[in-house]
């Protein structure tokens, strides 16, 4: 059946542990969704306190992070005080911009870009079906920030 793919679980973990050291760093006063992380004010976590933090391998996360900083997700710096912070508070990351990240769109079925992969074309009614859920999946994601994840 479905699954999550761990190293999105894994992603979202580091994401969430990113935006509670976030919180830490803010301004009293402030909320999370406020959080000032793109002027510098969080301080940057290195992966590897992340990866022990979460317990998730940490040459597995740090290919993670690279991906999204790729995506703009993340901010990472070098040095003695280096490591990854988030590149925009929680309020303003969706969950949809995370899975993409970190497994390109949402794919039911290998089908929905190309009805040619399929023997019935497009007489094909299930495909309609899987058109929908991707849709509904994608709806989902798209409706829900990190800061709804922390605050769940």
């Amino acid at each position: 059946m479905f699954s999550v793919p761990t190293k999105t679980q894994y992603g979202i973990r580091a994401l969430v542990h990113l935006a509670r050291s976030g919180e830490a760093a803010s301004q009293p006063g402030g909320d999370a969704g406020s959080v000032a992380v793109a002027k510098g004010a969080a301080a940057s976590e290195a992966s590897a306190e992340i990866a022990k933090a979460e317990g998730i391998p940490s040459k597995y996360l740090e290919g993670i992070l690279v991906q999204l900083k790729t995506a703009g997700l993340v901010l990472s710096e070098r040095g003695k005080k280096g490591g990854y912070r988030l590149a925009r508070p929680p309020s303003e990351i969706l969950m949809l911009e995370i899975v993409e990240a970190l497994e390109g769109e949402v794919k039911p079925v290998g089908c929905l870009d190309d009805v040619g992969l399929c023997a019935k074309g497009d007489c094909c009614l299930p495909r309609i079906f899987w058109v929908g859920l991707k849709g509904a999946i994608d709806d989902y994601l798209g409706s829900k920030t990190l800061l709804d994840v922390l605050q769940a």
